[in-house]
């Protein structure tokens, strides 16, 4: 059974964890640069269509300037951004037939029936919300990043004599 996925070093040091030592967090910052991917080839791919690539344009503009995403996240953010394009379409067609459509069997009856976008519609929104928490885009996912720091506590006598955490 799997655990809970590891925070960067940041996002813990953000959070006022204090369950590592000075040297255990830089060592882990080390070891974090060491492994990040590069962001020189973060490119709007070709098979988006155009309502994705405006939404693209916009994400990408914004993580790029607060250094949240690299070459491999790529993919990632096509999907979010593919599905954002899918979900409009999904709603325009809603909006366009209504929430209910007529269906006509094979028996010719025909039936009032829930409009087949409103579950498209529905899909591509779970899958827009959960790409968007994977970037921090959601005001509860920033919120999670920019957790206020406990405040400092004077060091006690024991802390003072032998040296604290």
């Amino acid at each position: 059974m799997a655990g809970r996925p590891p925070k960067p070093i940041d996002v813990i040091v953000l959070e006022g964890k204090k369950h590592l030592t000075k040297t255990e967090i830089e060592a882990r910052k080390k070891l974090e640069d060491k492994y990040r991917p590069n962001s020189d080839k973060v490119i709007c791919p070709d098979w988006l269509d155009a309502e994705a690539k405006k939404h693209w344009e916009l994400l990408s503009a914004e993580l790029q300037e607060l250094d949240l995403i690299t070459n491999v996240d790529v993919g990632a953010l096509a999907i979010c951004c593919d599905a954002y394009s899918k979900l409009i379409k999904a709603n325009a067609e809603i909006e366009k037939h209504g929430m209910l459509v007529t269906y006509t069997n094979k028996g010719g009856n025909k039936n009032i029936v829930p409009n087949p976008y409103v579950a498209l519609s529905n899909k591509y929104s779970d899958v827009y919300k959960r790409f968007c928490t994977e970037f921090g885009l959601t005001p509860a996912a920033r919120l999670k990043l920019a957790a206020p720091k406990e405040p400092v506590k004077p060091l006690t006598e024991f802390e003072r004599k032998f040296g604290g955490i």
